[in-house]
């Protein structure tokens, strides 16, 4: 299934959103269904919305000034080689997995160590807590051809907004 699902974009508002648009309201979305789509242009959209709607997060922080250049991804969809060369390409910076499985335990246990003084810093315990398995790099090619995708993507909430209010006042 190449990039774009066959011309489909899917919006994961299905519970509000919180970030980055703080709207109750707002509702999952398909656009560009039609009947020729197949059942693996639907799950390539839904991984290709939840990816655009970490990449707006993600350049939130590079607008802030923050780099980003490289990402750890861990838990069930940090298995998925396919979904993290997705997020890599999006990203256009290196995505690696980690070899605890448990990430969030593993954050619990760095935010500890700093706690109770095993370590000076956050930035130290991860250095000496995390170690990445796993690493994949952007292709220029996916990423370029992404752009126009996102941009849609993107521009969808300012203009369904209004509706999503809509349909909620209903």
């Amino acid at each position: 299934m190449p990039i774009g699902a066959g011309k489909l974009i899917y919006e994961p508002y299905l519970m509000g959103e919180r970030s980055p648009h703080l709207d109750p309201d707002c509702r999952g979305t398909f656009i560009g269904l039609s009947a020729g789509h197949t059942r693996a242009n639907l799950i390539r959209a839904v991984m290709e919305g939840v990816s655009y709607s970490q990449k707006e997060c993600v350049d939130i922080f590079r607008e802030m000034g923050v780099p980003v250049d490289d990402m750890l991804v861990c838990g069930g969809g940090a298995k998925n080689p396919f979904w993290r060369q997705m997020l890599c390409d999006l990203y256009g910076c290196p995505v690696s997995t980690i070899r605890s499985e448990q990430g969030g335990a593993l954050g619990v246990a760095i935010l500890a160590g700093v706690a109770a003084g095993i370590y000076p810093s956050v930035e130290a315990a991860c250095e000496r807590m995390i170690e990445k398995k796993d690493t994949c790099e952007p292709v220029l090619e996916h990423t370029k051809a992404y752009e126009p995708y996102f941009a849609l993507y993107k521009s969808l909430y300012g203009v369904l907004a209004p509706k999503f209010r809509e349909l909620a006042e209903i």
